[in-house]
């Protein structure tokens, strides 16, 4: 009896929803984990891996491969493209992990987003926004679950080496890199060598992030100069260090951005540069376009869900959130911001590993300018009433009840919305009925005969399955195409080609 009058207290179903809510998390990341062990090489991997691999298995020295990779990356620079960091730092690590550990490329980049996000989000809601530990955390999975499961390409997001290493692993770096600026700020009167290591991270994120893709350096940017006006507002005893990093970050940006490589790999698209004030008109239709798209059901549902967590978390902090239109204007504009380099260099807005981006900062602001309206909601009609919610946690609540009924609807919603396509089920599925088993068996049999030397000229049996998670490309029956060409050249062969499939018409599809 006792019991049971504890389970009705909102301070108890808050601690019953939080663990409930750690299971379905756990649920959605296993399979996710999982399923990246029947991974492999494909695409740009065998290019990104050669140079590199190449010095790992002749020293088996990390230092030797990150070092080996700089002059490759100089070259890049100056051919392709000028993402110095990323292309260094994915090439280097592509060579010691593409062959007995792939499986890597999840770890880092499913693993690093996790845990970055989750770091950033508790550090905003219990250091700066006072919540407890609890809530926070309902908030923090309930956000990185809905980016997770409707990640709209999984496989660039997580599985592919190379797109998800260049674009979401840098990502998670941004994320790291806003976490140790709050941090700093926090700790103006603290010790010293925290600070220390503090402006070292900082330091090394800056030039990390500046000199990778430019969708999340750009956003960066415009964040950095916000987090610099801030210092300088507060008078904070750090202002004059994080503007010496904001220098350093614009140094890096513009060496990324000038690249010689980069107009070389404008001009073999074909594609005209767009005008700058074109190329940002655009950006803010087709983020007006992506905020109307994409605000769903399901979206919708786990914002009603969080409400009741965010007027408590509001109530509880003398904070007045001001000016709510303009803080939902300048989220806005930094989200149109991602759309620019894309559109300006090529007129599109990005393929699926930028989209990805999109998708995970669009969740990321849709609740964070959903949580700032509640505080000014609050604060403008009710005001602050920390006895009222003391009272609450100790008095009769519907929260758990109201949870279990929105979480229904919202699996509903996701089934709905999502389908097959939902991250996880799709990992669950394929690992279950063997596909994803078989799909790594079928790589295998490849490699029998991409491996055997007396073979020069190789001809391979099409994949009769391609897991949705982990399928990004493949070899063509064309052996002039530049995936045939890149394998080929990685496993020594005159040729590769897939075998034309029954029916077959035209050699190049």
């Amino acid at each position: 009896m006792k019991y049971l009058q504890k389970i009705k207290t909102e301070k108890t179903q808050i601690k019953l929803i939080f663990w409930i809510m750690a299971a379905v998390f756990a649920a959605v990341l296993v399979p996710l984990f999982r399923i990246g062990y029947y991974n492999f090489k494909s695409v740009d991997d065998f290019s990104y891996a050669q140079h590199s691999e190449a010095i790992w298995e002749q020293t088996h020295s990390v230092l030797k491969v990150f070092t080996g990779q700089i002059s490759y990356t100089w070259d890049y620079y100056l051919k392709w493209q000028g993402t110095f960091f990323s292309e260094w730092f994915t090439t280097s690590v592509m060579g010691i992990f593409s062959k007995n550990a792939y499986y890597m490329s999840t770890w880092l980049t499913l693993g690093g987003f996790v845990l970055a996000e989750g770091f950033l989000l508790m550090i905003v809601l219990v250091k700066i926004l006072g919540a407890d530990r609890y809530r926070a955390g309902i908030i923090t999975m309930g956000c990185i679950m809905i980016q997770l499961l409707l990640t709209p390409f999984p496989c660039e997001a997580f599985y592919w080496f190379c797109g998800s290493m260049l674009y979401t692993f840098i990502h998670a770096l941004g994320l790291l890199l806003c976490t140790l600026w709050i941090l700093l700020y926090q700790n103006e009167n603290g010790r010293r060598f925290k600070n220390i290591l503090l402006m070292a991270g900082i330091v090394f994120l800056t030039v990390a992030v500046a000199g990778s893709n430019y969708i999340t350096a750009l956003t960066i940017f415009i964040l950095y100069v916000l987090c610099t006006a801030w210092f300088f507002l507060k008078k904070h005893s750090g202002k004059w260090l994080i503007l010496g990093c904001n220098i350093l970050y614009l140094i890096a940006f513009a060496v990324n951005v000038m690249a010689p490589g980069n107009s070389i790999r404008q001009d073999s698209s074909g594609m005209e540069r767009m005008g700058a004030v074109k190329s940002i008109l655009l950006s803010l239709k087709e983020a007006a376009v992506y905020v109307s798209t994409w605000t769903i059901f399901p979206c919708i549902v786990l914002g009603l869900l969080l409400l009741p967590l965010f007027v408590h978390i509001v109530r509880k902090k003398n904070f007045r959130y001001p000016f709510p239109a303009l803080v939902s204007l300048i989220s806005f504009c930094i989200f149109a911001a991602q759309f620019t380099p894309t559109i300006f260099a090529l007129g599109i807005i990005g393929a699926g590993r930028v989209q990805n981006l999109y998708r995970f900062n669009y969740f990321l602001l849709l609740y964070g300018n959903e949580f700032y309206w509640t505080g000014w909601c609050c604060r403008k009609y009710f005001g602050r009433n920390t006895t009222e919610e003391n009272q609450q946690q100790t008095s009769r609540s519907w929260l758990l009840p109201g949870w279990v009924a929105g979480c229904m609807v919202l699996v509903l919603g996701l089934s709905v919305w999502g389908g097959s396509t939902l991250t996880s089920v799709s990992a669950w599925k394929s690992l279950k009925n063997g596909e994803a088993k078989q799909y790594y068996e079928e790589y295998q049999e490849r490699l029998e005969i991409l491996e055997d030397t007396t073979i020069e000229e190789a001809v391979l049996e099409p994949f009769s399955v391609k897991p949705y998670v982990l399928f990004f490309g493949d070899i063509v029956e064309d052996s002039a195409d530049w995936v045939n060409y890149s394998v080929a050249d990685y496993f020594g062969k005159k040729s590769v080609a897939l075998k034309p499939q029954e029916g077959s018409t035209d050699a190049g599809n």
